[in-house]
C-alpha cells in the first residue's frame, strides 16, 4: 500500500489537536477494527475525509480570494525556523511554526479542528442544561430559494447584512456629527449674515436687505442639510440591518409589556440559544442555506445584562410552548416576506407523510427531551458517523455530505479539485460543470465573508458559567488551544525552501504521518521530504531541550492569546452596555476627553431633548474652534457685536 494514503487520520476525529499515530496496530480502535467491520469501515471512512480535506486546502490554494487561505499550511512565520513537525506524549502529529487561516467557512483542515471544538463546546452547554432540568429545542430555519436567488441576498435576509470594519462604522458616525455640526454653524452664519445685511442697509430698505440676506442663507442651509443626507446614506450601508433571525427574539409579543402583558420569553423561561449557519447548493435550486438552532427554555433568572443569572428551573405550559411555536413561524415567515416576497417559506403543507406535519417549511421544531434524545437528533441530522449530539449538527457541518441533489462546500471543493485534475465530470461525486462550480465557490467566498458561521446569543455562555466567544479571533484561539494540551516528545525542523516544495506537492499530509506514532524514524520524513524535491539536510531531528524551549514558546503564546482574549470580551461587554448607561458614564467622567465633541454628543444623547441636543452640539462646535459659550440670555455672538461701536 502506498505510505501517502495508509491508516491517515484529520486531527478533530482522534483527538484534541493531533492526528492519530500512522501505525493501525498503535490504537485502540485500529486494533478493535481488525475484528469488527463496522469498526473497519468507519477507520477506513476517517482516513478517506482525511485524504479529502488536505486535497481540499490544496485546491483551495489555487481558487480561494482569500490571502489567508492562500497562505494556511504552506506559508512559514518565521523563515528562519522553517517548519516544525512535533509529536506529543500521545503519538499525535501537531505542525508548528505555518501559518493557519482559520476561517471556518473555507478551508476543510481548519474548519475541522474549529468545529471539532465548538462541538464539544455546545454539548456541554446543552448537557449542562438538560440535567439542570431545563428544556431544549432543535430548531430548523428554512427560507424559500430557486436558482435564481442569490446567495449573498438569502444571508442577509437570513442572518443580516453585515456591518463594516470598526474603523468604517466610526467614521460613518463622525462624518454624520461633523454634518450635524456643520448645520449649526451654517445657522449661526445665516444669522449673522441677516443681522449684518440690516445694520448696512439704509433706513427703509431693511426688511428688502434681510429678506435677499435669508435668501442667500437658504442655499448655505440646503447644502449643509444634504450633507448631512449623504452622510447617513453613506453610512447605512457600514451599519448591519436585522434579518429574520434577529426578529424572532424582538417585538412586544416576544418581550412583553404594558399593551402585550407577559411576553412570550418570560412564559417559556428563554435562556438564550446556540444557532449555526449551513449552506448547500444543487442544480435544481440553487444555494440553499439555512439555521439550526439549539433553543435552551425552561429557566428563571434574575438581573440583567452580565449580571443576569440563572435562578432555578421549570416546565412551560404546553399553550406556551404553542404560542412560542405559532409566533416564531409567523414572525419568520413575514420577516422573509417582508425582505423580499420570493423568500418567504410555506405556513402549511398539503404533502403527505411530510415531517412538517402540515405546519409548513420555514420553521420546524423537535424537542431534545434527554441527553440520550439530543443524540438521536444529531444522528439523524449530522449525516456523519462521528459526533453523535445536536451540537454536531450546528458544529460539524465540514462533515456533511451533499443529500437530496445537493452539495455541501467541501464536497464542492472537492468536485473543482478533480476536475482541475482533468478527471471526466460524471466519475466526480456531485454535480455542475468546472466552470459552474467554480462560480458557486467564488459565490459561496463572498456571500459568507464577514459572518459568523456559529454564533451563541448575548449572555448566555455567561449564564450557563462558561466562557468563549464567537469571532474570528475566538476561532484562531481555539486553534492554538490545541497545540498546547500535551507536551512534546520528539520532533523535526523542516527548512522554509523544503516545506514550500512539501506544500506544492501535496506531501504535507505524508509528513505528518511520518511523525506519528511511538518515537520519530528520520529517515521516513528524509524520504517524504525528498520525495517532494527537498534535500536530507533541509529536515533536522531535534533535541529534547530544543522540544522543551519550543513546548514552552507555544504555552507562553497561549497564555498571551488568552490575557488578549479576555481584554477583548471585557472591551465587548463595555461596549454592550445599554447606550444611555455608557454615554451618561462618559459625560459624567471626571476627567474631560480630549476632543470636546464626544463628550458633548454623549450627554446629549444620554438626555435627547431636541433643544437640547442642538445646544449641546453647537457647544462643541465652539469648543472646537476654541470660542467661549455665549451668555446666559442665549444671545447669539453676532447680536453682541451689533451693540459696539
Amino acid at each position: 500500500m502506498d505510505r501517502d494514503k495508509q491508516h491517515h487520520h484529520e486531527p478533530e476525529e482522534a483527538g484534541p489537536y493531533g492526528t492519530r499515530p500512522a501505525d493501525l496496530e498503535t490504537t485502540a480502535a485500529a486494533r478493535a477494527a481488525r475484528v469488527d467491520p463496522d469498526l473497519a469501515r468507519q477507520e477506513k471512512a476517517r482516513r478517506a475525509a482525511a485524504s479529502r480535506r488536505y486535497a481540499g486546502r490544496r485546491t483551495l490554494w489555487e481558487i480561494t480570494g482569500d490571502r489567508a487561505c492562500r497562505a494556511c499550511g504552506r506559508a512559514v512565520m518565521d523563515p528562519d525556523t522553517g517548519a516544525i513537525q512535533a509529536q506529543t506524549a500521545e503519538g499525535y502529529s501537531v505542525l508548528l511554526g505555518v501559518l493557519k487561516c482559520g476561517r471556518i467557512w473555507l478551508c476543510p483542515i481548519c474548519s475541522a479542528k474549529i468545529r471539532n471544538r465548538r462541538t464539544s463546546e455546545i454539548s456541554q452547554a446543552v448537557v449542562k442544561w438538560i440535567k439542570a432540568g431545563g428544556s431544549a429545542y432543535a430548531v430548523t430555519f428554512t427560507p424559500r430559494h430557486t436558482r435564481a436567488s442569490r446567495l449573498s441576498d438569502l444571508m442577509d435576509a437570513l442572518q443580516g447584512t453585515r456591518s463594516a470594519p470598526l474603523a468604517e462604522r466610526e467614521a460613518a458616525k463622525a462624518a454624520i456629527v461633523a454634518a450635524k455640526l456643520n448645520v449649526a454653524e451654517t445657522w449661526a452664519r445665516r444669522r449673522a449674515a441677516v443681522d449684518a445685511a440690516r445694520r448696512a442697509a439704509p433706513k427703509g430698505q431693511k426688511r428688502e436687505a434681510m429678506a435677499d440676506a435669508r435668501e442667500v442663507a437658504a442655499e448655505w442651509l440646503q447644502e449643509a442639510k444634504q450633507g448631512v443626507l449623504e452622510a447617513r446614506q453613506a453610512a447605512r450601508g457600514k451599519v448591519r440591518k436585522a434579518g429574520a433571525y434577529q426578529r424572532l427574539i424582538t417585538g412586544g409579543t416576544w418581550a412583553g409589556g404594558p399593551e402585550h402583558g407577559e411576553g412570550i420569553r418570560n412564559k417559556i423561561g428563554y435562556i438564550g440559544m446556540i444557532r449555526a449557519t449551513e449552506v448547500t447548493v444543487g442544480l435544481a435550486n440553487g444555494f440553499h442555506p439555512h439555521i439550526h438552532a439549539i433553543v435552551l427554555v425552561g429557566g428563571r433568572t434574575e438581573g440583567g445584562g452580565w449580571d443576569k443569572r440563572v435562578v432555578g428551573t421549570f416546565e412551560p405550559e404546553e399553550e406556551d410552548l404553542a404560542e412560542w411555536k405559532e409566533e416564531w413561524r409567523t414572525v419568520w415567515t413575514g420577516s422573509l416576506k417582508a425582505i423580499d416576497p420570493t423568500f418567504e417559506p410555506s405556513l402549511t403543507c398539503e404533502i403527505p407523510d411530510c415531517k412538517c406535519n402540515g405546519e409548513g417549511h420555514g420553521v420546524h421544531f423537535e424537542r431534545l427531551k434527554t441527553v440520550r434524545d439530543a443524540e438521536r437528533f444529531g444522528e439523524y441530522l449530522a449525516k456523519t458517523q462521528d459526533g453523535k449530539n445536536p451540537a454536531a449538527e450546528l458544529a460539524g457541518a465540514h462533515n456533511k455530505a451533499a443529500w437530496k441533489g445537493n452539495m455541501a462546500p467541501f464536497q464542492l471543493l472537492t468536485r473543482i479539485g478533480e476536475l482541475l485534475k482533468g478527471k471526466p465530470p460524471h466519475m466526480v461525486d456531485g454535480h455542475g460543470s468546472l466552470e459552474q462550480c467554480l462560480e458557486w465557490w467564488a459565490e459561496y467566498e463572498e456571500a459568507t465573508s464577514g459572518r459568523r458561521a456559529i454564533e451563541w446569543t448575548r449572555y448566555l455562555r455567561s449564564l450557563l458559567g462558561l466562557t468563549g466567544g464567537d469571532d474570528d479571533e475566538d476561532n484562531m484561539d481555539l486553534l492554538f488551544e490545541g497545540e498546547a494540551v500535551s507536551e512534546f516528545r520528539a520532533g523535526v525542523q523542516i527548512r522554509t525552501g523544503a516545506w514550500h516544495k512539501v506544500a506544492a506537492t501535496g506531501h504535507d499530509q505524508a509528513v505528518s504521518q511520518a511523525t506519528e506514532g511511538n518515537g520519530i524514524c528520520l529517515e521516513n520524513v528524509v524520504g517524504v521530504v525528498e520525495a517532494a524535491g527537498g534535500r536530507a539536510e533541509d529536515v533536522r531531528l531535534l533535541s529534547s531541550g530544543e522540544l522543551q524551549q519550543l513546548y514552552d514558546g507555544v504555552i507562553e503564546g497561549l497564555q498571551q492569546r488568552r490575557l488578549e482574549a479576555d481584554a477583548r470580551r471585557k472591551l465587548q461587554q463595555g461596549r454592550r452596555t445599554p447606550k444611555p448607561q455608557r454615554l451618561a458614564a462618559l459625560a459624567n467622567d471626571d476627567q474631560a476627553p480630549a476632543d470636546p465633541v464626544p463628550a458633548a454628543l454623549a450627554e446629549a444623547l444620554a438626555r435627547p431633548e431636541p433643544d437640547n441636543l442642538l445646544g449641546l452640539i453647537r457647544q462643541a462646535a465652539r469648543a472646537r474652534r476654541g470660542e467661549s459659550a455665549p451668555p446666559a440670555t442665549g444671545a447669539h455672538p453676532a447680536h453682541q457685536g451689533a451693540h459696539q461701536p
